[in-house]
């Protein structure tokens, strides 16, 4: 569902869904599902810049828009342009069934 509306997509959660761990591989973290088969090459999903703090934040706890704070005291960003790559990032995940939204 993209998170047109700042002001409902603030309070949705998302989570990561089970099991995914997160590996740093040569300075890059990738995300990569282990109930996938070690083929489906595809599964693995790199989290650049900004997306390994996003995805690690991404707990089921924190509501968008706590997230977007959060992105805004540690990367000293503007509220907007946080908000911009948390949705595009949420919504690649969540196509890529590597989060799922809880509220």
């Amino acid at each position: 569902m993209p998170l047109v509306d700042e002001a409902e997509a603030g309070k949705a959660v998302f989570a990561r869904r089970e099991p995914i761990v997160v590996r740093e591989i040569a300075g890059e973290h990738l995300a990569v599902p282990v109930r996938r088969q070690l083929g489906e090459m595809r599964a693995i999903f790199a989290l650049m810049g900004a997306g390994a703090p996003i995805f690690e934040l991404l707990d089921g706890s924190r509501s968008l828009g706590e997230i977007r704070n959060a992105l805004v005291e540690r990367f000293e960003v503007s509220g907007e342009q946080a908000w911009e790559e948390l949705c595009r990032f949420v919504e690649e995940l969540e196509e890529q069934g590597l989060v799922e939204r809880r509220g």
